[in-house]
């Protein structure tokens, strides 16, 4: 094996992206609002996202083992993207704002790189 070298990290294109997700008012709504409304409005903002040059990798939800409000990690669930630029990043966040579903739930996104030993 070759000498590994850390530097500087650089900036990669496209970004990778994690997004937090957490149920906040999704506490405070009926079954059938959550069946009716939410649920098929979240669907469709989530899809969307895939027509915006973004590739989801993958995705993890914490539900097997809990329930109810988030805890100290303050995310149910969690999206990994390859996004192709910081504003795709906002407009995704921002779709949350327009739609109204930031009364229930929260996105927060976080900026890294493939990781540098197992990804080139």
């Amino acid at each position: 094996m070759g000498e590994i070298k850390h530097g500087a990290p650089q900036v990669p294109s496209p970004l990778r992206v994690f997004i937090t997700f957490e149920s906040t008012g999704w506490f405070d709504t009926t079954q059938q609002q959550k069946e009716k409304e939410l649920l098929p409005q979240l669907k469709t903002v989530l899809e969307e996202w895939g027509s915006n040059g973004s590739e989801l990798l993958g995705t993890f939800d914490r539900d097997i083992l809990t329930a109810g409000h988030s805890g100290p990690t303050f995310w149910h669930a969690c999206f990994l993207y390859n996004v192709p630029d910081l504003q795709t990043v906002a407009d995704m966040t921002h779709s949350f704002r327009a739609t109204g579903l930031d009364r229930y739930f929260r996105l927060e996104a976080s900026i890294g790189r493939p990781f540098f030993l197992l990804e080139q």
